[in-house]
């Protein structure tokens, strides 16, 4: 996405994502199969995906670099927004009809797409290349091994334990496949094997620059810890309260107010005062903290209250730097590398959130699943359905003892999801500490 924003007009690369969105929800929609949800779904990921780049490219286009980080903190607070209505919306059209939960993004698609062909400023690139130049300079090479090392790694790592043993064919065969293709990757970015470098889909040589690097890892390490930290608070509830997914909405509520609230405040300090490796080390060691609590404090019988406080404390720490790395990886760059900076933290977002949601996933169906057939004598795949939540109300059928006992398996289970969170925390502090003392609201120089 962010060579096709630096290659074709960007409004158009927005407005054609956005429509990919929209054909992508309404198939997910009326999907008369398991199949056709899939495909839907991957097409709305795509999307969904240049829908998310294009808001950071246009933002970082049109804004000044002393705007620049207030209103890239803002995504985060729209995002924060979004995670909070989805599940009660959602929940809700679940009750009545669950495809309206896809057909109701076609009502605001009606509404906005008038708007962004109105609204965002047409900026002609590469007006002396024809549409099959363009075409032919993005890397091919690069995006087949790219997406063929990130499915087979995610597929090994989500399959792992489940549906296959770890040690079997499968997933022995994934791994590798997966090694091998980022290798492969690797050694083709980096010599430009059948391509060069301003064609090269991943901007490796601002790898050579000390900055770009940490903010790198710093960026994956946030992600890994706010996306899935989003996914699991919702789910203790589910299983220690019984909450439905509209009221774990609710649950959610004191981490994502407190996080979109940091969000902006983040990005008004970043556009005022500009330095950042504040908000990093002191984001990053509450962070650290507060998900170390989760994996070791928090139990079945934990007071509510005492979960909401802790959640507010997380929530705050990831907001104080979940979206900071856009505007501060722009002026550690020259304004040149501006779109090459902004690829690479993306990459690192959705590469962190990718990968902690995958790895806790595996830590917590493995960990859950293996101990529960030591303590219930159930089938494989029943245990694996009430680990998922689609048990159909097993433990309400089991008496109040074995009922607790099996809670008190699962929240150890998710206890241990919550170490990956904290890893990645402690791995943005690291980073942090080696930052340079500089400014997010100034133009840089020269690459550091």
């Amino acid at each position: 996405m962010g060579k096709l924003y630096a290659i074709y007009n960007p409004k158009w690369v927005y407005i054609v994502s956005f429509i990919i969105f929209l054909a992508a929800s309404a198939l997910c929609g009326a999907a008369p199969t398991m199949e056709a949800e899939i495909v839907g779904r991957v097409f709305a990921g795509a999307g969904g995906n240049g829908i998310y780049y294009g808001l950071l490219a246009l933002l970082s286009m049109h804004t000044t670099t002393k705007e620049r980080p207030q209103y890239l903190s803002y995504t985060g607070l729209v995002w924060g927004l979004g995670t909070v209505l989805g599940p009660v919306v959602g929940g809700g059209f679940a009750l009545y009809d669950w495809r309206w939960g896809f057909y109701i993004n076609l009502l605001f698609g009606a509404i906005l797409l008038p708007a962004y062909l109105w609204a965002i400023p047409s900026t002609a690139a590469m007006p002396d290349k024809t549409q099959w130049q363009k075409l032919v300079m993005l890397d091919w090479p690069g995006i087949v091994l790219s997406v063929g090392a990130m499915v087979t790694l995610v597929i090994a790592i989500n399959f792992g334990g489940v549906d296959w043993a770890w040690g079997s064919g499968a997933s022995i065969a994934l791994f590798v496949v997966s090694g091998v293709l980022w290798i492969a990757f690797g050694v083709q970015q980096t010599f430009c094997i059948f391509t060069d470098k301003e064609k090269r889909l991943f901007p490796s040589h601002l790898l050579r620059q000390r900055m770009p690097v940490l903010l790198f890892v710093a960026c994956a390490s946030v992600a890994s810890v706010a996306y899935t930290s989003v996914y699991y608070i919702p789910l203790y509830f589910q299983f220690t309260r019984g909450d439905s997914a509209i009221y774990t909405a609710v649950r959610l509520l004191p981490y994502i107010c407190v996080l979109i609230t940091a969000m902006p405040l983040s990005g008004w300090y970043l556009s005022n005062y500009g330095w950042y490796k504040p908000l990093y080390i002191g984001g990053s060691s509450i962070a650290l903290l507060t998900s170390a609590l989760m994996a070791h404090y928090v139990d079945r019988e934990t007071a509510v209250g005492i979960f909401y406080v802790i959640e507010l404390f997380l929530g705050g720490s990831t907001g104080a730097y979940t979206q900071s790395s856009f505007a501060v990886i722009q002026s550690a760059v020259p304004p040149a590398e501006a779109g090459n900076g902004l690829a690479l933290m993306l990459i690192s977002q959705l590469g962190g959130m990718t990968l902690g949601l995958s790895i806790s996933g595996a830590v917590f169906v493995n960990t859950a699943v293996r101990n529960l057939e030591a303590a219930i004598d159930l089938p494989r795949h029943e245990l694996t359905q009430l680990v998922a939540g689609a048990s159909n109300n097993l433990l309400e059928t089991l008496s109040p003892a074995m009922r607790i006992q099996i809670l008190d398996i699962i929240v150890e289970s998710w206890r241990k999801a919550f170490i990956i969170i904290y890893a990645g925390a402690a791995a943005s502090l690291v980073a942090a500490i080696f930052f340079r003392n500089g400014k997010a609201n100034v133009v840089a120089a020269g690459g550091l």
